[in-house]
């Protein structure tokens, strides 16, 4: 039997279709089992489009026949793997980041059947709106097909309002099935972001909330999956708490992953020094942290990524300027 013949156009388009699906289930004004079911159009839409990827570099999408057995084509998650590998994510896009949102979408539709009594639309919501657009940068640089030629740019974000700040709360007597359950899944995707936030991953690019006019208004952290669930594990809210999950390099750890990620010249104490007087970074909360009683911050994810794409120019001239500052202060004293 003859490998079957797919067509990258018909990938391409039949990926569209679902991605548009998914947009359309989830801002109608009544829908049951909403979260669920984009999800799951979601993730086939990446799958297609992966796949058509593939497919376009001459890259296999089909795993080795196996006697007395029909082709297969790959998984999402063997397909997301090769696209890594051989480097078909948008140029100056971090891969890895795009990666991270996706594998957090196929957990959460892998385990939609163990966590039908749990309503995690407020934690999976981020991984949604900036999934939509990773994918509207993936299918233009892959296709130059624009999904927002086909909707209206208020829809893309799923909705004209992001969720209101969850707020954690507890309820006595919760079902230990039911919340080992979410607690298992949670863990999960906790596990996965404290990688990617480790590796100085565009944290952007895995899970944000974004209003009408697709302007970033907070990446998410492995610290805000901090949950409480209630009886019967029927409802999630989660809720920043811990800031050494969150900020959990000091600067020297900051210097050093910042180092490992960037092109350019080694940077130093002074460029940290300079940088931080320059952008007001210590009192940025995204990306420093202080405990009232420390004399040191510590730095989260973001500004390992923030000071990674900074390039040597910039640098020297905040550098400069630094320097220019600090002997006019002499002066005066």
């Amino acid at each position: 039997m003859p490998q079957p013949s797919v067509s990258s156009r018909r990938l391409v388009a039949n990926s569209l279709s679902a991605m548009l699906a998914a947009i359309e289930v989830y801002n109608k004004p009544r829908m049951e089992y909403r979260d669920e079911v984009t999800v799951l159009l979601v993730v086939n839409a990446w799958e297609l489009a992966l796949k058509a990827a593939l497919k376009r570099a001459s890259k296999r999408i089909f795993y080795k026949k196996q006697r007395n057995e029909p082709y297969r084509t790959l998984s999402i998650e063997d397909a997301l793997k090769q696209v890594v590998n051989h480097k078909l994510f948008p140029a100056g896009i971090d891969g890895q980041a795009l990666s991270v949102n996706v594998r957090a979408l196929i957990e959460y539709r892998n385990r939609t059947t163990h966590l039908y009594a749990a309503d995690l639309g407020e934690m999976v919501y981020p991984f949604l709106q900036t999934s939509i657009l990773n994918y509207r940068d993936f299918m233009l640089d892959q296709f130059q097909k624009d999904i927002a030629d086909s909707i209206t740019w208020q829809l893309l974000p799923l909705g004209a309002k992001a969720p209101s700040e969850p707020v954690q709360f507890m309820k006595a007597m919760p079902s230990a099935s039911a919340v080992a359950e979410v607690h298992e899944f949670i863990d999960d995707l906790r596990k996965m972001i404290d990688r990617a936030e480790a590796d100085g991953a565009d944290m952007q690019r895995v899970a944000a909330v974004y209003d009408v006019h697709l302007r970033t208004t907070k990446a998410v952290s492995s610290a805000d999956l901090v949950v409480s669930v209630t009886k019967e594990g029927e409802h999630v809210l989660v809720k920043k708490t811990d800031p050494n999950q969150s900020h959990p390099y000091n600067t020297t750890e900051l210097l050093e992953r910042v180092n490992a990620k960037r092109n350019g010249r080694t940077l130093t104490t002074r460029d940290y020094q300079a940088l931080c007087w320059k952008e007001n970074l210590r009192q940025n909360s995204r990306m420093a942290w202080k405990h009232k009683k420390g004399q040191s911050h510590n730095w989260s994810g973001e500004a390992v990524n923030h000071m990674a794409k900074l390039n040597d120019n910039y640098y020297d001239k905040v550098r400069a300027e630094y320097s220019a500052d600090l002997k006019r202060r002499r002066k005066k004293k």
